[in-house]
């Protein structure tokens, strides 16, 4: 069983990297927006936390609105805009906003390369490791690293998904236009 499930996290991790490897860049794609707001898929989920612990599908209730930012250790336009991502963090923190981190392509939450690019980017918001339950729910549409979207506190998800990085300013922008409908 544990070689089973060995077998199967090196093959997701695979899949995953195959299919965004290629895709991974700065490139500003941003899909249309819902006009309703749907299930984020985090229904009863439960993930490692990168550095231990454990987050669960209560992690939307701690503030109005979160930023899932779905990021990859091998990704230069991810890791370039975690710094940005880090000042937002602490800045809005006190505003009902939140970010999460989801690491997409690695299942150790002790994983030195993650943890070493979070600590020197100031990145210090929650992070997720992948696991199945993220991989056939919430991230089963994500293609493309970095993906960012936003989850109400009913764990709802609000706006766009967003492909690609973006500068502070830009996702402030989009950030205090989604508060302010909240």
């Amino acid at each position: 069983m544990k070689r089973f499930k060995k077998i199967a996290a090196v093959l997701a991790v695979m899949m995953i990297a195959v299919l965004t490897m290629a895709a991974c860049g700065s490139e500003k794609q941003d899909v249309a927006p819902s006009d309703q707001r749907t299930s984020a898929g985090f229904e009863n989920f439960e993930g490692e936390l990168l550095g231990g612990g454990v987050a669960a599908e209560d992690i939307f209730t701690k503030a109005d609105l979160t930023m899932v930012n779905v990021w990859a250790t091998y990704c230069s336009p991810c890791i370039e805009e975690m710094p940005d991502l880090g000042k937002i963090a602490e800045e809005y923190k006190d505003k009902g906003f939140q970010i999460v981190g989801i690491v997409s392509d690695t299942y150790d939450p002790q994983d030195p390369t993650a943890k070493d690019i979070v600590e020197q980017t100031g990145a210090d918001y929650t992070h997720i490791v992948l696991n199945t339950d993220l991989m056939n729910g919430p991230l089963q549409d994500v293609q493309v690293v970095p993906t960012t979207f936003f989850v109400d506190k009913d764990g709802n998800k609000v706006g766009q998904t967003i492909t690609g990085s973006k500068s502070e300013d830009e996702w402030k922008k989009i950030i205090d236009d989604l508060l302010s409908q909240i």
